[in-house]
């Protein structure tokens, strides 16, 4: 079977599981908007109409936005049971973080004043942004590659109490129904490592690992006394202060990590964290050498609540985080993020959601079907390279800009059947001969 007989196959599969969530009179028109998404690289809905050959007035396809017939949570759920099913996993590993999108305008939604920590060198630190907090799935690829399959997303508001923190926690209770009987882990930076979020999180039997501050308050287990005396027993035992820190057993270890090999100092130690109202946490203090300038870093905290697992395994799980910043890249440069200007909250996050599904699925391919893949007509300049998102988003511009979507999709059986190629002589001869 030929790349994009299989491709094709799994789309279709995928695409149709994603309809169960829609509306049923709504279905061959989401399907024209969606398919418009794989084939348009810009996050406008005009581009996305243009990218097919439609078979309805273009109000059709905005009313479909606007009415609010179609439900955002929804689409996230049947989109990560798609996600579920491609990739089974023993534990998920979800990824929690937000970005900032600029903007000019002051009166789009969610559009204000912000402080960006990215510290960039040609940037004020305030910007005039929209701020969107992002629940993602981590999954490994070809040659243990992190990335981050984003699943749900909201803006945070202008106004009111609803900060990242609420949020985050909110897209996890909205995701819950379908992680059911599943052991889940949570990985998340500094920012989000707060009581209000973690404990929460933990009374739902989920696993945190992420970055604390230096400074965290954290105390060895108290001695238990065979004769306790009066009063109450003791919570906390001695604290972890920095001089306490630097008399643990040390463990100098080189690994490859975020994309190269690096030379890690570890200190770790089973501590109660006092911010976590005495949890009991796997603290891990990581150092990374610098041979530019012949140093160590300042020490990094991180805290796991599975203290069964080692400072090595910590560390390389919290490493997987990291792949939810290309994925903020590839949304906002190469799928559209920032051309995202509609007027509304709820119809902005409904496209959102659209936009970062159908990167999903294109993702999801490069990880699924990798084999035959026509890299010599695509890039023949990634030849012999790990197969992408974006390689594989690329090839179907190539293939299946301009088709009728709407002809594939069979209204009393609701399956999709994603249309064959436009048919390249290039493309063609370069498949039968793989």
């Amino acid at each position: 079977m030929s790349y994009a007989q299989t491709a094709r196959h799994f789309l279709s599969i995928w695409i149709t599981h994603l309809l169960t969530a829609v509306p049923i009179r709504s279905r061959a028109t989401f399907v024209e908007l969606f398919c418009g998404c794989l084939v348009s690289p810009e996050g406008w809905v005009t581009r996305a109409i243009s990218a097919i050959t439609r078979r309805k007035h273009w109000t059709t396809y905005y009313k479909l936005l606007e009415r609010g017939s179609l439900r955002t949570l929804r689409i996230a759920h049947a989109l990560f049971e798609v996600v579920s099913k491609a990739l089974p996993m023993e534990t998920l590993n979800l990824v929690i973080d937000d970005t900032l999108i600029l903007r000019q305008s002051e009166t789009a939604p969610g559009s204000t004043i912000r402080h960006d920590h990215a510290k960039k060198a040609n940037q004020t630190q305030y910007v005039q942004a929209q701020c969107w907090v992002t629940l993602g799935v981590s999954v490994l690829g070809q040659f243990g590659q992190k990335y981050v399959l984003p699943i749900v997303s909201r803006l945070v508001p202008v106004a009111g109490n609803r900060n990242k923190l609420v949020i985050a926690l909110s897209l996890v209770r909205g995701l819950a129904p379908v992680m059911k009987g599943k052991s889940v882990r949570i990985l998340f930076d500094a920012w989000f490592m707060r009581a209000r979020l973690v404990l929460p999180l933990l009374a739902r039997k989920m696993h945190v690992i992420g970055q604390a501050r230096r400074d965290t308050a954290l105390f060895l287990p108290p001695v238990v006394l065979l004769k306790p005396g009066r009063g109450r027993p003791k919570i906390y035992g001695m604290k972890m202060t920095p001089e306490a820190i630097q008399a643990l057993p040390m463990t100098e270890l080189k690994i490859t990590l975020y994309g190269k090999e690096q030379l890690i100092r570890l200190r770790s130690v089973v501590a109660l964290a006092r911010f976590l109202k005495g949890t009991q946490v796997h603290a891990v203090w990581c150092s990374f050498y610098d041979a530019d300038n012949q140093s160590w870093s300042k020490a990094r905290l991180l805290l796991a609540t599975e203290i069964g697992l080692s400072a090595e395994e910590i560390l390389f799980l919290y490493a997987r985080r990291w792949g939810i910043e290309p994925l903020f890249h590839n949304l906002k440069r190469w799928w559209g993020a920032n051309n995202l200007w509609q007027q509304k909250r709820i119809v902005l996050e409904l496209w959102m959601q659209i936009r970062s599904a159908a990167w999903t699925l294109v993702q999801l391919l490069s990880l699924v079907v990798e084999e035959s893949f026509p890299i010599s007509v695509v890039a023949p300049w990634r030849n012999k390279q790990p197969l992408t998102g974006g390689l594989v988003a690329q090839w179907l511009r190539m293939e299946f800009t301009g088709l009728a979507f709407r002809d594939g999709f069979n209204r009393k059986s609701s399956i999709f059947t994603f249309p064959k190629q436009r048919g390249d002589p290039r493309l063609r001869d370069s498949c039968r001969r793989q």
